[in-house]
């Protein structure tokens, strides 16, 4: 237990580079209302319902074009969604079930519970190591609310309650907690409470993100009404336009799904992200990436031994570039947000990452005067210079290709 306090200042880290999300709930007066920030670089998100059969609860659910339900709510007045946090070393297993399927036990919850109290009864049944990086809040018509964390439930029933991407179970200073929009949503609540639509929604809009210059962030909020099962969703931070849906009523009509923006008027910044190209949305750039990676990778034992025979400091410093190119082009393809966020990132703790954000600016300072370099070593070589003159040339190349990328993506400073 003593190693809690390292690890609860690393899921403390600004989540710039995990799913992030936002979400409160009110209770006043016998009335809750439940309102959710889901802040994604996605395109083509939808709802969908499903109905009831032999008993269950039909809810709804958003998500994106994947159908992995990030959030719902069911007819009884359950409603739920998911957050990424950082993995943490969890409890030892005491026993129990197997958990299958993430996205069928999240339905699961919704066609057979009506209250957090259930929730908690079932989810407590299950071993959930491979949650970890995740956490799940469900609040019920009663206004009471449930925190499920990979080895930790936390049942709570506070008038105001609101959270974002940190485990509540190790943090016990919220006002130490770095992440914007939650402490912009604390302070928001602080002294005033209502459950009316358009207090719900100036809530949302006080905690959602918007990037500069792109205008990506919030992909979508919904605000649920769970005592009179409505849904109001808006789309892409533009919280001037709503669209409501009675839940009953659509679960009348059928299991059946709509795409997002098609129910609102065209999005300028929206339009802007459909057209923003990354290795997410983009099979040729993550291919190239690949590609470019791969080979950067196995130019590092050719220039140690062209260092050996030929010796020149031209050598190990492409060693040292292309390694940490190699690595930076990993960390795009793993870490797939890089893309939207503005250079240079820093997340605390996390020295080396942040020192990477800096590489671009790097390489586009050396690539002249490494080509200058590489042209003059090629001519005053006195040996064969078919080899050098390939491996420059194909080197050259994968720069050029990078910083035209990175230039695209923002991802050097003060450019």
């Amino acid at each position: 237990m003593k190693k809690w306090p390292v690890f609860t200042s690393l899921l403390l880290l600004p989540l710039g580079f995990v799913h992030p999300c936002s979400m409160f709930k009110i209770t006043l007066y016998g009335k809750t209302m439940v309102g959710n920030n889901e802040d994604a670089w996605r395109v083509n998100s939808k709802i969908w319902f499903e109905q009831g059969k032999q008993g269950a609860y039909g809810a709804a659910y958003v998500g994106h074009e994947d159908w992995f339900p990030q959030g719902g709510v069911n007819e009884a007045g359950l409603a739920y969604d998911g957050f990424k946090v950082y993995p943490r070393p969890l409890h030892r297993s005491i026993g129990g079930k197997k958990m299958g399927s993430f996205p069928e036990l999240l339905k699961t919850i919704l066609r057979q519970c009506a209250t957090v109290r259930e929730v908690k009864q079932l989810v407590d049944q299950y071993d959930r190591p491979f949650f970890n990086g995740s956490m799940l809040l469900f609040i019920d018509r009663s206004g009471e609310y449930l925190v499920v964390e990979a080895d930790t439930t936390i049942l709570g029933h506070d008038q105001k309650y609101i959270l974002s991407n940190f485990c509540p179970s190790i943090t016990p200073d919220l006002n130490a907690v770095p992440i914007g929009r939650y402490q912009r949503g604390r302070a928001f609540l602080r002294d005033k409470a209502d459950t009316s639509l358009r207090f719900c929604t100036a809530v949302m809009d006080t905690m959602h993100e918007c990037r500069p210059g792109l205008g990506d962030g919030t992909a979508y909020t919904t605000i649920y009404d769970l005592n009179e099962n409505l849904i109001y969703l808006y789309y892409y931070h533009d919280y001037r336009r709503v669209k409501t849906f009675d839940l009953k009523a659509e679960l009348a009509k059928g299991d059946h799904s709509i795409i997002m923006h098609t129910l609102f008027p065209p999005n300028l910044e929206y339009l802007r992200l459909t057209r923003y190209k990354t290795p997410v949305n983009n099979h040729p750039i993550e291919v190239a990436l690949v590609m470019i990676g791969g080979f950067l990778f196995l130019t590092l034992p050719l220039f140690v031994t062209m260092f050996v025979r030929n010796h020149g400091f031209i050598w190990p410093l492409l060693l040292v570039i292309n390694a940490w190119l190699a690595w930076y082009i990993y960390n795009l393809l793993t870490n797939r947000t890089i893309v939207y966020f503005p250079a240079p990132y820093d997340e605390p703790g996390r020295w080396f990452f942040n020192l990477s954000a800096w590489l671009p600016l790097t390489l586009l300072l050396l690539f002249i005067p490494l080509t200058i370099a590489a042209t003059r070593y090629i001519r005053l070589s006195p040996n064969s210079k078919l080899i050098p003159t390939a491996l420059f040339s194909l080197n050259g190349l994968a720069y050029a290709i990078l910083l035209c990328l990175f230039v695209y993506w923002r991802l050097i400073p003060f450019l």
